[in-house]
């Protein structure tokens, strides 16, 4: 059983370590902000898949109601091959005792690296060329709009209850380049993805707590429907699991 997990564990990392993703759905905070001076502070980890996990993420969003349907908000992460940051500025309004309906104008930075990984490529002119290890590096930028309709504070338990949906263009900006078993570039393999997307990433968010401190729980999904047509031999996490914790100051 020991050697197994073992095994199990040693594949996974192997997995990880060959992943190539230039993108994950962002754990961004979905705050509901309802009135002036609503003050959230939302830490969380998050990992992203594509086949398998291989992005882990900590992240962190500050949001606040400025006045009576003005907000803002700001987020980062880090994954340690990866980073981004956003910043947003939008509008809410209530809708009923607990319902409330937000819009979000924003734009955000990104980027991705990763050096020197071995590769046992099955393609034949990788073969033909010898190619060895590869590399990647890079960044893209995301204007986007963003709505959000949910629920606070639902029962007795403090339940929140939320749905949003970002639009985007992602403008990625890398340069991804294979070695030979002597560390040169093979100039053939080495290729720069910069074509632009629409990007489609919609989320659900739960949380549950007290007035003051809610555990939460976040899936994040995304769409990039022209990645595929000229990213050579990179990829991108489509599903990303965040939980942390928000604190309503």
């Amino acid at each position: 059983m020991i050697r197994k997990l073992r095994l199990s564990l040693l594949f996974l990392a192997a997995f990880v370590a060959a992943g190539c993703s230039v993108y994950h759905p962002q754990a961004v905070n979905i705050p509901l902000v309802n009135h002036r001076g609503d003050a959230q502070v939302d830490l969380s980890a998050g990992l992203s898949t594509w086949v398998l996990p291989d992005v882990v993420t900590l992240n962190a969003t500050a949001s606040y109601g400025i006045t009576d349907w003005l907000a803002a908000q700001a987020h980062a992460n880090y994954g340690f091959e990866n980073a981004y940051g956003q910043l947003a500025l939008g509008a809410y309004r209530r809708l009923g005792a607990h319902g409330v309906v937000e819009g979000y104008l924003g734009f955000g930075l990104g980027g991705a690296w990763r050096e020197g990984v071995s590769t046992s490529s099955d393609d034949a002119d990788d073969q033909a060329a010898g190619v060895k290890k590869y590399d990647y590096s890079g960044h893209f930028l995301l204007p986007f709009l963003q709505g959000n309709i949910g629920w606070r504070d639902l029962t007795g338990a403090h339940i929140d209850l939320a749905f949003g949906f970002k639009v985007g263009s992602y403008r990625p900006d890398f340069d991804y380049r294979s070695y030979d078993s002597d560390g040169t570039l093979v100039a053939s393999r080495s290729h720069p993805y910069t074509s632009p997307s629409l990007l489609l990433e919609p989320q659900l968010q739960f949380r549950i707590g007290g007035e003051r401190l809610k555990w939460n729980l976040r899936l994040g999904f995304a769409i990039l429907p022209d990645f595929e047509t000229s990213a050579h031999n990179l990829t991108y996490d489509w599903f990303t699991l965040s939980s942390g914790l928000t604190f309503f100051l």
